[in-house]
């Protein structure tokens, strides 16, 4: 058990940049992989590789945030994200845990980010949001069943 977590421990050090483990308090083993799902779907949703959102949404997921007028379910989710794809360019962003709770099969992650995107020749823009997901245990790995969120500040 003691090896257990000093692996963890270990991998979730290298595996997130600095500034994101100093604002994180100490994590278990459960909430380390599900944080690490957030994280990769993040840098698969930046990298443009297709995973995002296939890979990581439960078949009956549900998201909702403060570009549209009502929640969507996943093949609106992949619609988009594909047409978002085509538009704009993730240039730079980071994630800070706020937090993380698991009870069995299910979590629910709070977190905030600042994200630096552009679309074609337009002035990058840079906004800061919160975002409350769920996630549930399908299959031996986490995947996101509610996506909600919000508009904590729009900067230049």
């Amino acid at each position: 058990m003691m090896s257990r977590a000093i692996i963890a421990a270990a991998l979730f050090a290298t595996a997130f940049p600095v500034s994101t483990v100093a604002q994180a308090p100490t994590w278990n083993v459960e909430q380390t992989a599900v944080w690490t799902v957030v994280t990769q779907s993040w840098a698969d949703e930046a990298a443009k590789n297709g995973r995002w959102p296939g890979n990581y949404v439960h078949d009956r997921v549900v998201g909702w945030d403060s570009s549209w007028p009502l929640p969507r379910y996943k093949t609106s989710i992949e619609k988009w994200s594909r047409f978002q794809d085509k538009q704009r360019q993730i240039l730079e962003y980071e994630l800070a845990p706020a937090a993380i709770t698991v009870a069995g099969d299910t979590a629910v992650v709070h977190y905030t980010g600042v994200s630096v995107s552009q679309r074609a020749q337009d002035k990058p823009e840079r906004e800061m949001f919160g975002a409350v997901e769920t996630l549930v245990r399908s299959g031996g790995t986490w995947k996101f069943l509610s996506v909600t969120g919000f508009d904590l500040k729009k900067g230049n």
